[in-house]
């Protein structure tokens, strides 16, 4: 590292100019459009059995979800813990909590138990939408305060997407997958304990989705007090077998079957033995699915966005989009966006 001098004014003293500066990263993450699939699944067989809820993300990786800058303050040291209010990070806005929790537990996982920091987060989804604007600011925290460590010591950190994941559970109880790739793999991601469940040899099909919000007048769900959905024995049956089409959906790229399993999914969070997440308008959408050709409807299972997938390679895409929107709209629901998944 080249290292700059500079004269202090005054007095003459030659000083080191990365010595005056605080330790400073800054960080982002994408955000998410919903699942694909989220559910219980059954893993393993005799003594091994055991169901793990989990889910597979729609990842948009070139959209805005978060930013963090944290900032290390060598001249705050004290005696910190991981707990609101104590954890020795000024956090701005105040009441992101979770990436407060994330960067004292990332700190922490660095050995800087006695360090502070301020953190500066911006989000640029809708809280509650199902979009991942809880997770993408934890792990744009996490990355932040990684990324400062580096700048402290002069060296590289290595900060994966399993200890990210790991980390990200810790501060929310909860997580989504946005810290693992999605170009080039798939992963069932058990979300209440941070781990992969499978890793599926290939990205999602690429897909079309028209994206719009059931829930926008209510502003949202909040995720903390959302109560689990319970399914059936023969649900959780059901799930392994959409994990198959899955598999196979990715194997050949297909978005018909990606749909199908959107679908499905999305059918399970209305249908829940106990705990339904119920999208309003539910019966008309499936029938504007229908009437619109499109390959299946996504929805948030813990938010109130929903979307519908379309081919993009269709001919007439334009015209079917355009049927959507007005169908949609006149069920009183406002359009979010419309994107290609760009795996």
């Amino acid at each position: 590292m080249t290292e700059m001098l500079t004269r202090t004014p005054g007095d003459g003293r030659i000083t080191n100019s990365h010595a005056l500066a605080k330790p400073c990263g800054v960080a982002t993450c994408q955000p998410h459009f919903g699942e694909l699939l989220q559910g219980a699944f059954a893993i393993g067989k005799g003594a091994n059995h055991r169901t793990v809820r989990a889910l597979v993300s729609v990842h948009m990786p070139h959209a805005d979800g978060a930013e963090a800058r944290a900032t290390l303050e060598p001249s705050r040291m004290g005696k910190f813990v991981p707990q609101v209010g104590r954890t020795g990070i000024e956090v701005r806005p105040n009441h992101f909590y979770k990436c407060e929790l994330a960067a004292r537990l990332t700190l922490d996982a660095f050995g800087m138990h006695n360090m502070a920091a301020t953190l500066e987060v911006r989000t640029f989804v809708p809280e509650g939408a199902g979009m991942g604007s809880s997770t993408s600011g934890v792990v744009a925290s996490i990355r932040a305060i990684a990324k400062s460590v580096a700048a402290c010591r002069g060296s590289r950190v290595i900060m994966t997407p399993h200890l990210q994941a790991k980390l990200a559970v810790a501060a929310e109880h909860a997580s989504d997958s946005l810290m693992f790739d999605c170009t080039s793999s798939t992963v069932l991601f058990a979300h209440r304990v941070g781990r992969v469940v499978q890793f599926f040899n290939g990205p999602l099909p690429q897909m079309y989705i028209l994206g719009f919000d059931t829930g926008a007048a209510n502003g949202g769900i909040g995720t903390d007090r959302l109560p689990r959905a319970r399914y059936s024995r023969d649900q959780i049956a059901a799930f392994g077998c959409a994990l198959a089409v899955l598999e196979r959906a990715i194997a050949e790229q297909s978005v018909t079957l990606a749909g199908r399993v959107a679908t499905f999914s999305a059918i399970q969070s209305e249908t829940a033995l106990q705990n339904p997440l119920k999208k309003p308008k539910f019966d008309e959408l499936l029938r504007i699915k229908e009437d619109t050709g499109s390959a299946g409807i996504v929805v948030a299972h813990s938010g109130t966005v929903a979307g519908l997938i379309f081919d993009p390679n269709l001919a007439d895409l334009r015209s079917r989009l355009d049927e959507a929107k007005s169908a949609i709209g006149c069920l009183g629901f406002d359009i979010l966006c419309s994107f290609s998944t760009p795996y």
